[in-house]
């Protein structure tokens, strides 16, 4: 249930010419959303939680970088952003190759001059810039259990406050996966996250599950008893 009181994130705004530095920090030292500007060079204070690299501001960064700490264990990403072609929305989709380095940011017509194929992608993050609600979450089979979705979302709220769009949160609708994901995630999520409204079916269908770990595809509380 979202809780309005519950600690959540801030962010430090720095000043780095000719653009800026942003970084998201979950403390209670500061209200929720609140955008402190602050003298340079960007800091890693306890609890950050996201860079991002805004070099034109009011313009998709360069690059989000997410606290290992934030996303133990996460992989490389590097990711394409672009309209979804579904009215509000946007797609980050997230790559784990060699191609770009962790954190970097291209939109499609970057991504298409690198020759790069789409087939490689490792997860994608769906969501309305002007509401900030998530409409879908996938993390491909054999990448799951990494840390990826988490990393995600942290890549995407990076992209939220350069871009000035809506916080990020959900509407309820879930998958059993995402809703056991969500029920361990970071304190602070949790203020961004209302009670479960709606059971949505499994991202990976049986069908197409052929191969993949049975713990990729279910909730632990669904895995036989070792």
């Amino acid at each position: 249930m979202i809780d309005p009181a519950a600690p959540g994130i801030w962010y430090a705004s720095h000043a780095a010419p000719p653009g800026r530095v942003i970084v998201g920090v979950a403390t209670p030292d500061f209200a929720a959303g609140t955008v402190v500007e602050l003298p340079g060079p960007p800091r890693h204070p306890a609890g950050w939680q996201v860079e991002a690299q805004v070099p034109v501001p009011g313009r998709l960064p360069r690059r989000v970088l997410v606290s290992p700490e934030a996303a133990p264990g996460a992989p490389l990403l590097w990711g394409v952003v672009s309209p979804a072609g579904c009215g509000d929305q946007v797609d980050l989709v997230a790559f784990s190759t060699a191609d770009a380095p962790d954190g970097a940011l291209l939109d499609r017509a970057a991504f298409a001059r690198r020759d790069l194929s789409w087939a490689n992608q490792v997860g994608a993050l769906r969501w309305s810039p002007s509401s900030g609600v998530i409409g879908q979450i996938y993390v491909a089979p054999a990448h799951r259990r990494r840390g990826v979705a988490g990393k995600l979302v942290l890549m995407a709220v990076g992209i939220r406050i350069a871009m000035g769009w809506a916080a990020l949160g959900s509407d309820g609708r879930l998958t059993d996966l995402g809703d056991a994901w969500l029920a361990d995630a970071p304190g602070w999520w949790q203020r961004y996250v209302p009670a479960r409204t709606a059971h949505l079916p499994p991202m990976t269908p049986d069908d197409e599950a052929a191969g993949v770990p049975i713990r990729n595809l279910r909730p632990d509380r669904e895995l036989p008893a070792p």
